[in-house]
């Protein structure tokens, strides 16, 4: 069961015309996505693989080498050879987006500020060709280990794995970096499925407030680690204006000018507007 108090929250930041479809994607079933790895096998190839297991696959057009799978289960694509093969990878639609906005390239020095399991990582090495430097952090060991299996089975030779809170991660400044992720950690809304009572177990405004601290430290630790004219990505996968908009508004004053909000729509996806007020909070003009 969604909990009462995020369904009253949700009608305040949701407009009321896209409301009923967010409140059904809590009991719809999960759309079936993988990434087709190409650091391991060409992508024609594995497709065909697929294909003759009796697989259908709808590439996704904003995201290279990615597909919706028709014809089989979650269960089926987790444990086909090719998964085992670190050639496909079963990742969701929404988890691929913040890499698309970053946009890595071949050569480039790169930071995945809050690593595990691996999946953004993993899609990061595949857009750089394999080619440059990406250090990917995670400040829990037992994800750590996690985040460094992945990155073995899929082929992503140029993945420096470091067991460390971003936060207190501190290189030289000629190990500066081209672009910065920072998937936050969150208070999870968007994963939450009415008939898993433990995708809601955790949540209270409590929680997003713990939470907004927490992202708050690791944006602007993540923030100095970044070029000058360089690319700082903040995602999360939750509703909660207290870890968007307030932590973007917060972070756009608190660095000075050092920074500035640009526009990351991606063709075919759907968005929802900025809040600019919230509570307590108006007027928040630095993320609009």
């Amino acid at each position: 069961m969604i909990p009462p108090e995020f369904l009253e929250r949700l009608k305040l930041i949701v407009p009321q015309q896209d409301l009923e479809a967010v409140l059904r994607s809590f009991s719809s079933p999960e759309i079936l996505s993988i990434r087709v790895n190409s650091l391991k096998d060409a992508v024609k190839e594995t497709c065909s693989r697929l294909k003759i297991d009796g697989s259908l696959l709808d590439p996704v057009p904003w995201c290279p080498d990615s597909y919706q799978v028709m014809g089989m289960s979650h269960g089926e694509v987790s444990h086909h050879p090719l998964a085992a093969e670190g050639k496909i990878y079963q990742q969701s639609l929404s988890s691929m987006i913040p890499v698309v906005v970053l946009d890595p390239k071949p050569g480039e020095k790169v930071l995945d500020a809050c690593a595990a399991p691996g999946s953004k990582t993993t899609q990061i090495a595949a857009m750089m060709c394999n080619e440059g430097a990406l250090v990917a952090v995670e400040a829990v060991k037992g994800r750590f280990f996690r985040l460094k299996s992945v990155c073995q089975l899929l082929g992503a030779t140029i993945v420096k794995c470091k067991l460390c809170d971003v936060r207190r991660f501190h290189p030289s400044d000629e190990d500066a970096f081209d672009k910065v992720l920072v998937d936050a950690p969150c208070s999870s809304e968007g994963r939450f499925k009415s008939d898993d009572p433990e995708s809601v177990a955790y949540w209270s405004v409590r929680k997003i407030k713990e939470m907004s601290y927490k992202q708050k430290g690791i944006l602007m630790s993540a923030s100095r680690l970044v070029k000058p004219g360089g690319v700082l990505v903040y995602a999360t996968c939750t509703f909660a204006p207290e870890e968007n908009e307030e932590v973007v508004d917060w972070f756009i004053r608190k660095s000075e000018g050092l920074f500035r909000v640009e526009e990351a729509g991606i063709a075919g996806v759907p968005v929802l507007p900025c809040l600019t007020s919230w509570g307590k909070n108006e007027d928040r003009k630095s993320v609009v």
